[in-house]
């Protein structure tokens, strides 16, 4: 059967590939560790940045539906304890909390009351919880972009090293041929293999990284639109308004939400 054989094919070749390895000079010993320590790098951060912009996508979900349920109500967001576990609801807690430094609750009038134009300000801050979301999403790529070109540097290093000494052996042979310098040469090739095996996942994740925290700055730039369009339509600008009642709730903002906890 054709299966069997390449199956068995295979198999042979892990065993002489592994032989190999156990059987390395110190220096192929110390790249072959170091590629270890890259790859298990690499497919921790996989492993790790998949469940996190999993829980996020959900997370940031429900919230923004929430957000739309209440019409981008800041009074009523706010008394319901917002636990800011997505980068949506660190959005607008950003936003809120910059809101609370510069305007007042209005009970009398059910609005909130600011003594100068709040807009401008809640951009910039905004802006700068963006920047912050994308620095948060975006660690560890910069690790995976160095190991993505660090380490066929490294496989190409080990096979350059071994290629040298299998040359030198050749040259002290009377009868030198390929048979005899054969396993010398492969050894040396199968660093860079190595170095292969370990920058491609690599490779797929950091573009895979990039791609997903573009998509999320995007979700948030329009999200930041949202926000300040809810807030500029509740906010009443009133000069020398004196002060009623500072906007604050019951719960603290980044208090869990009651109902999550059923």
């Amino acid at each position: 059967m054709p299966g069997a054989f390449f199956a068995r094919l295979s198999i042979a070749q892990m065993d002489e590939a592994l032989n190999q390895v156990l059987h390395s000079s110190l220096m192929g010993w110390g790249i072959y560790l170091s590629l270890l320590l890259f790859s298990v790098y690499t497919w921790g951060m996989i492993i790790k940045k998949a469940l996190q912009l999993r829980v996020e996508k959900h997370k940031s979900s429900a919230f923004r539906k929430r957000f739309a349920e209440l019409e981008g109500n800041i009074v009523k967001l706010a008394e319901e304890g917002i636990m800011p576990a997505s980068s949506a609801a660190r959005l607008f807690v950003s936003a809120y909390e910059e809101l609370r430094l510069w305007a007042t609750l209005d009970r009398d009038r059910n609005c909130i009351v600011a003594e100068r134009p709040v807009i401008n300000a809640l951009e910039r801050t905004l802006d700068r919880a963006i920047e912050l979301e994308k620095e948060f999403w975006e660690r560890g790529a910069t690790t995976l972009a160095t190991i993505s070109t660090t380490a066929p540097l490294l496989g190409l290093l080990g096979t350059v090293w071994g290629l040298f000494f299998s040359f030198q052996d050749m040259k002290d042979m009377a009868n030198a041929s390929i048979a005899t310098v054969a396993p010398g040469i492969s050894e040396a090739l199968l660093t860079t293999v190595a170095g292969l095996l370990v920058a491609i996942p690599a490779v797929f994740a950091y573009n895979g990284i990039t791609r997903s925290v573009r998509v999320i700055e995007t979700q948030l730039e329009t999200f930041a639109y949202e926000i300040i369009n809810r807030f500029d339509r509740q906010i009443v600008v009133i000069p020398g308004q004196a002060q009623t009642r500072s906007i604050s709730s019951e719960k603290p903002l980044a208090a869990r939400r009651s109902r999550a906890a059923t």
